[in-house]
């Protein structure tokens, strides 16, 4: 490879051993795609709240997970000094609740697929017999079983109980989701964004003599300008009063009480209007027991 790749001295980039651990305008594609992450999953969480949007909440869903995608993907090359502990540990709440929170909610699909069917199952198998339309034999509409489905879909879930909607697979789902959410979005605000990143760091061989060291690489700690064990102004970073566990605590615990809390009063209010129209069913009886 020409001198031309050697980057010791460039800011914009860090290249070695034909590999690439460094490049300056990933950082800010990294950073639109955590921006990303944050407005869709925003979006994903106000489109459960307005009605007319709960259509856009599967696409924000989607478009969450993409974006997490490509942020993570950027972060491989804008690597200079590492991640703290306490950054590691909320990542593990980013991904593990992004992951745990999709499996549910296709359980959760799963199983209102299979009562929506069964419902609309029975209510063909009382119907008396003739073509089979949507608005009974006389009318010349075919019935659209997919709209029929979700409409069944839609009166199960709007007829439960406050305990069944609260203790639910999909109030579990939200509430890992915000918390996979809220440690993306805390993480963007304490990152920088002044326009001033470079790649500053580049590898060096550690003094240890192992096959993986040439006979030719430096051993002389001294000759080498190394990066300090311990952040001389770790007493600035905001995990630094709760330590990496109390922090790591704080940013599982907390955003999952916080989304509790705000899942139980809007339980408590759809329970409330579906008891004054009377609306509990068979399905939604069995959709909150986990059966």
């Amino acid at each position: 490879m020409s001198d031309t790749m050697n980057t010791l001295l460039n800011p914009d980039f860090t290249y070695h051993y034909d590999k690439i651990s460094c490049m300056k305008g990933a950082y800010f594609a990294h950073v639109v795609f955590c921006y990303l992450v944050m407005l869709t999953g925003a979006g994903a969480f106000v489109s459960r709240i307005v009605p007319s949007f709960k259509w856009t909440h599967v696409w924000f869903g989607r478009g969450y997970i993409i974006s997490m995608l490509w942020a993570t993907a950027t972060s491989l090359v804008i690597h200079n000094s590492g991640l703290p502990p306490a950054t590691l540990i909320s990542f593990v709440w980013v991904m593990g609740g992004l992951t745990i929170g999709w499996i549910i909610i296709k359980f959760h699909e799963a199983r209102m697929q299979r009562l929506a069917l069964a419902a609309v199952a029975r209510s063909l198998g009382d119907a008396p017999a003739g073509p089979i339309t949507s608005g009974g034999i006389s009318s010349k509409q075919p019935l659209d079983l997919a709209a029929r489905i979700d409409e069944e879909k839609g009166r199960i879930a709007g007829s439960k109980t406050f305990v069944q909607r609260f203790f639910s697979l999909k109030a579990l789902h939200g509430m890992i989701m915000f918390t996979s959410w809220i440690n993306i979005v805390g993480r963007i605000f304490a990152s920088n964004q002044s326009g001033d990143f470079t790649c500053h760091t580049y590898p060096v061989y550690k003094p240890l003599d192992t096959p993986d060291i040439p006979d030719s690489a430096s051993l002389d700690v001294a000759s080498l300008t190394l990066l300090p064990t311990h952040d001389p102004n770790y007493a600035r970073l905001p995990w630094a009063k709760l330590g990496t566990a109390g922090w790591g605590a704080a940013l599982s615990l907390g955003p999952l009480a916080g989304a509790a809390l705000v899942g139980a009063v809007v339980s408590y209010l759809a329970a409330r209007k579906v008891r004054s129209a009377g609306r509990t069913t068979p399905e939604a009886l069995e959709a909150g027991s986990g059966k």
